[in-house]
């Protein structure tokens, strides 16, 4: 399903607190604890663009990215999600990695969404998992990101554990950070992911609790257990009413309760939503940008 939302329509004016920015190289206030993904303009690249959005803006590709953040929206870190690579050959990483220096930009995490599941009951498919995990820590090396996401999956949890206690194993020794989020596997009930943080990690080990990702029933409650482990947060909206606010939860309320259990890290801004929408995603970056500066401690 489509859906309209004219507040973020292009060439219509903004109300109900939001802002625009579109003015190059202005930093952001907190722009080192500021970052967005690529996720957001998921429609602007070839490989996720959706048919049931005619004008979705220009076309994106990761080399596109660093500059455009830096020039739109006065952001010097990123973050990229796997489906966005067009490979992991070395010639392509090197062009990424030209890019980023070229904009002075930093990546600073890498999202895994490929085809892989460290929880699988069939041992092959689970160290072809790991394999898999481990080609992105490589490329994570090459283009300077400290940390990775990796999913748990779904299966036993023992399973889980001890694919992502080798995995965290390989990511130290490459110096590069593991995290798991609530992404929709075992690890969407808090206990367990924290269980997998301990029993896999702790060390090097952290959550990236998105605020997105829980039901609106556990949402708060979920959140509160998982964020003092945080590396990196998801700071993730999902979609606005006709006037602008945020639905279907209080998403400056996230970002406060972050502050309030010691987060001094990166939020990485996104949107996502099962349905589209059709709205300039352009604005909805520069409210995400301002909800979260707005309510950081430092």
């Amino acid at each position: 399903m489509l859906r309209r939302h004219f507040l973020f329509s292009t060439g219509l004016a903004l109300t109900v607190g939001l802002t625009t920015r579109s003015f190059a190289h202005t930093p952001l206030k907190h722009g080192k604890r500021l970052a967005m993904g690529t996720v957001i303009f998921r429609h602007r690249f070839a490989q996720t663009r959706s048919d049931n959005l005619p004008h979705p803006g220009s076309p994106l590709t990761l080399l596109d990215v660093p500059e455009y953040y830096h020039q739109r929206f006065g952001l010097s870190q990123v973050e990229y999600w796997s489906y966005h690579f067009e490979s992991l050959e070395p010639a392509y990483l090197a062009r990424l990695r030209a890019a980023l220096d070229a904009a002075g930009s930093r990546l600073i995490n890498i999202q895994i969404d490929t085809d892989y599941n460290l929880a699988a009951e069939n041992p092959t498919r689970r160290a072809e998992s790991i394999a898999e995990v481990e080609r992105w820590i490589d490329a994570a090396v090459v283009l300077g990101s400290p940390s990775v996401r990796a999913n748990p999956g779904n299966g036993p949890i023992e399973h889980a554990i001890a694919s992502l206690r080798e995995i965290n194993t390989y990511a130290q020794d490459h110096r590069i950070v593991l995290l798991n989020e609530n992404h929709f596997g075992i690890e969407m009930d808090p206990d367990i992911h924290l269980r997998i943080r301990e029993e896999a990690g702790p060390e090097n080990l952290y959550t990236l609790p998105d605020f997105g990702n829980y039901s609106d029933e556990a949402r708060f409650a979920a959140l509160e257990k998982i964020l003092p482990y945080a590396y990196l947060i998801s700071a993730k909206a999902v979609r606005f009413d006709a006037e602008g606010h945020h639905q279907p939860y209080d998403f400056d309320r996230c970002v406060q309760m972050a502050e309030a259990a010691g987060f001094k890290g990166i939020y990485s801004v996104e949107q996502w939503d099962r349905t589209d929408h059709d709205m300039d995603y352009e604005k909805v970056a520069d409210w995400l940008l301002t909800h979260v500066s707005q309510n950081l401690r430092t």
